[in-house]
């Protein structure tokens, strides 16, 4: 996942994120946003997770995530907001 090509499905997955920085999401409800598969949801929180772009907490039911702060620094990060900003109308 660290090419240089991002997936739609990576790019709304991220989009999610960036419109609530600061917000905790469960799979469910990016997968609500995004209408993408569950599978491909947690595939993709669990890759951005090892990435760095995200953190994760444990809570009663499952796990909640939200960007890290560190994700910034990331190159993987810059491209995917790139994407992101481009696929705005």
């Amino acid at each position: 996942m660290t090419g240089k090509r991002v997936s739609l499905e990576q790019v709304k997955v991220m989009a999610a994120f960036l419109a609530e920085p600061q917000g905790w999401f469960d799979s469910n409800a990016i997968g609500r946003k995004t209408e993408i598969s569950g599978s491909s949801v947690r595939h993709f929180l669990f890759a951005f997770l090892r990435l760095g772009l995200l953190e994760r907490v444990e809570v009663h039911g499952g796990y909640r995530y939200r960007l890290s702060p560190k994700a910034g620094t990331q190159p993987y990060f810059q491209r995917l907001q790139a994407a992101v900003a481009a696929m705005k109308p």
